[in-house]
């Protein structure tokens, strides 16, 4: 039988062993039946079993690599013979020790070692994991506070600047920063267990590699999301790294640099402690305050298990246990982090967890997130929308389960900065990053306890008293255009583009066939000869289905049908009002299911409902969410333009008079690193924390900039943009922001009904008289001087 199931026949094999031992056993009971038990049927009653055993193992894989356990005295009783024969068969059909396929603890005690179902188990029976019983010493003091203190020893020196073996190959790498664990697969997940030491990443042979993680809890919270020690097994070798630059080599402290032995080299380099072992070609880098990868070479892939994952190129089967080793789509991140648990842990049962995320202020956490990842230097990292937004889910998980937000803010600092030196290069002092956290305005926003907060649904409606009427309520939006600064649009399908705009008139939207409406927009540059970069002055809209005309100017001028009117004026299709809080106008029209916001100044926001999609032209895009094909004629051409300027100059109304050569290429000018200086203080400022990672403010910086190199007044060409992103960001989050001061971009309210000036009004909103006048008490009206 052996010698067949190597041969690969182990299937056949099994199911014929099975058969041959159920035929056995009938034969055994008739026999009994008729002469009572005979010693022949107790003997092959006993050869069955063993039999059946030796065929299942081989099935396992498990052939000749261990002695079959040696059986039991054949002095039972018919009871017992009867238990043992029904065991028998439960073995046979359900192979039960064939529950870990392929997983090779390969030393003593396989069926027990294959029947664990969790690291307990193996480290139990596995000898391989016998040889940690020191590591998990060191474990068990740590997490239990009664770590040795040990003098520091330095073995040999190594040269300074130190960066490892220069034959290390990285093929995949796993990082664990707070809660947060993003697999050698790039699959993230949080920990959901509780304060406990996990296996983070191990070797299918557990002879090679073995990472163990540490993980406390924040203010004696129920949750694992802090990471406090590291305990590594490198081949021969056992380490444990753990805060302040600890370093326990074998139950010994040493320092760094050191070459342990021909394996295990450990360094330090800046705040990092990094360790090699060079036979198993694996590498750890640890920063102390919690944050840590693991990377491996090619030869792992498709061998590792643990929280760690996979390392199958397959994201969607990271979840894994020791029954599971390949991979389970039915186990639950909460399975998943606890099958990896060491054992003497407490970890909240399903329906705590569920009623700790249904409770959670996940409006509140999504900004606190936000204000997280707005730390400086951070927008560097965070140019990629689709990247912003996963790192913010997987902070307001963590932060979901943290009853310390400012230390769990921290730690998701440190881990988008990790992250941001293995993607880009770019290195952050963690010293910024805290300070950055302790200015007042954050520290004033965070909760300093934890505390579950009801979710509560807001009711639709809650319309402020501006003037807008009843059926504003009802409009659904379904896309938004926006014009802005000197002169970018953001587009219906959110392709944001530099027009090259020159002084002139031009279609920001359309329905395609000019039916329904038509919204043109007008553009002056900021010098007559057209050198400099032209913004939006003038807003234009076309109601042609009902044959209206509305025309918004500078400030709070606005014009129906060729008549100035005062705010708020309704009419059958078309309301107007004015928002005084945020001096905004708008012009609502229900019957095309439309709506302008206009800021007075430069900011335009064009939305729609639904029934645009598909079916609009212009500078706004096409809004088939397709944001590839935004360039577009009114008549589709053979040729279409290269470049969005050349599209938009293709859009010019034939009533244009400028001459082109006036105007500089779109690309012409090259930023200053005060222009960029300046910018990036402006857009980075902490009032806008609220919104970096749902608008990142890296692109923002690069459009302030250019604007700026090319504009005579730098500080309105800075805040127009700004203003634009304030405005965004606004519609993001859905709150407003108090992002204006006296000298940071304060708004010219002469523009808006002179600020109330009876006389003169200079910007941004002073009173003044004529000769002759002096300023009354109230500050807006004069006086006649009478000496």
């Amino acid at each position: 039988v052996v010698s067949t199931q190597s041969t690969g026949s182990s299937g056949i094999n099994a199911e014929y062993g099975k058969q041959w031992y159920q035929r056995r056993v009938r034969e055994a009971v008739v026999s009994t039946q008729s002469t009572g038990i005979s010693i022949f049927t107790v003997i092959m009653s006993r050869l069955a079993v063993v039999f059946t055993l030796l065929v299942v193992m081989g099935s396992c894989g498990f052939v000749n690599r261990g002695p079959p356990e040696k059986s039991a005295s054949t002095n039972r009783s018919l009871k017992e013979q009867k238990a043992l024969e029904k065991k028998a068969i439960e073995i046979a059909e359900n192979n039960i020790y064939c529950t870990i396929d392929d997983f090779e603890c390969t030393k003593v005690n396989l069926k027990r070692c294959r029947k664990s179902h969790n690291i307990k188990g193996l480290k139990q029976y596995c000898f391989a994991l016998r040889g940690h019983s020191n590591l998990l010493g060191e474990l068990e003091d740590i997490f239990t506070g009664n770590e040795k203190t040990r003098t520091k020893r330095r073995l040999e020196q190594l040269e300074v600047g130190y960066t490892g073996s220069s034959t290390f190959n990285e093929a995949g790498s796993c990082s664990i920063g707070g809660g947060t664990i993003t697999t050698f697969d790039g699959y993230s997940h949080t920990l959901t267990g509780g304060p406990c030491t996990y296996v983070l990443a191990l070797d299918r042979t557990v002879s090679k590699l073995v990472v163990y993680g540490t993980f406390s809890s924040h203010k004696g919270g129920k949750f694992a999301n802090r990471l406090i020690n590291v305990a590594l097994y490198m081949g021969r070798d056992t380490l444990v790294l753990g805060q302040g630059y600890d370093i326990n080599y074998q139950g010994l402290g040493y320092d760094t640099p050191a070459v342990i032995n021909d394996n295990l080299v450990v360094w330090r380099h800046e705040q990092y402690i990094y360790a090699e072992a060079k036979e198993i070609n694996a590498r750890i880098r640890w920063d102390p305050i919690g944050q840590l990868r693991v990377s491996v070479g090619a030869e792992y892939l498709n061998e590792t298990l643990g929280l760690c994952g996979l390392f199958n190129n397959d994201a969607a089967t990271e979840h894994n246990s020791i029954r599971h080793n390949y991979g389970s789509v039915e186990m639950t991140s909460n399975d998943f982090a606890t099958e990896w648990a060491l054992s003497g842990c407490y970890h909240e049962d399903v329906g705590r967890l569920a009623d700790r995320m249904r409770n959670c202020d996940t409006y509140m956490y999504t900004r606190l997130c936000s204000v997280t990842h707005a730390a400086p230097d951070l927008i560097s990292c965070i140019r990629d929308e689709k990247l912003a937004m996963r790192y913010q889910e997987e902070c307001v998980q963590n932060l979901c389960l943290c009853d310390d937000l400012d230390s769990c803010m921290y730690s998701e600092t440190l881990r988008i900065s990790n992250d941001c030196f293995d993607r880009l290069g770019v290195k952050i002092d963690n010293g910024n990053l805290r300070s950055y956290l302790n200015e007042d305005f954050i520290q004033r926003v965070i909760p300093q306890n934890y505390a579950e907060v009801p979710t509560s649904s807001e009711e639709i409606g809650n319309l402020k008293n501006y003037g807008q009427p009843y059926e504003h309520q009802d409009f659904i939006p379904a896309g938004s255009c926006y014009v802005y600064g000197h002169s970018y649009v953001h587009t219906f399908d959110s392709k944001s583009y530099r027009t090259g705009a020159h002084g002139c008139t031009y279609p920001l939207s359309l329905k395609e066939g000019i039916q329904h409406y038509a919204i043109y927009g007008t553009f002056a540059a900021e010098q007559a000869s057209g050198t400099l970069a032209a913004s939006l002055i003038y807003v234009s809209l076309f109601d042609l289905k009902n044959r209206i005309r509305v025309q918004l100017g500078q400030g709070l001028e606005v014009n129906y049908e060729g008549q100035a009117v005062i705010l708020p004026y309704h009419r059958e299709f078309v309301s107007i009002w004015y928002d005084s809080t945020l001096h905004h106008v708008y012009v609502y029209d229900h019957d095309l299911g439309l709506e302008l916001r206009w800021d007075g100044e430069a900011s335009l926001k064009i939305t729609v409902d639904a029934r645009y999609k598909g079916a609009t032209k212009g500078l706004c895009g096409t809004f088939n969410a397709d944001s590839s094909d935004e360039i577009n004629l009114l008549k589709e051409t053979v040729v279409m333009p290269s470049s969005y300027q050349i599209m938009v100059q293709a859009w010019e109304l034939p009533t244009c008079s400028h001459k082109s050569s006036d105007y500089n290429p779109v690309d012409f000018c090259m930023p200053s690193l005060d222009d960029y200086s300046a910018c990036k203080l402006a857009l980075t400022n902490v009032k806008f924390s609220f919104c970096v990672t749902d608008l990142p403010p890296i692109h923002f910086i690069e459009r302030c900039e250019q604007d700026l190199c090319r504009c005579s007044d730098d500080d309105g060409c800075k805040c127009d943009v700004v203003s634009a992103y304030a405005q965004m960001c606004q519609d993001v989050i859905h709150s407003e922001l108090n992002w204006r001061s006296e000298d940071f971009c304060p708004r010219n309210l002469c523009l808006f009904g002179q600020n109330g000036c009876l006389h003169k009004c200079t910007a941004p909103g002073i009173c003044s008289c004529d000769d002759g006048f002096e300023l009354a008490g109230d500050g807006k009206s004069c006086l006649v001087i009478i000496i």
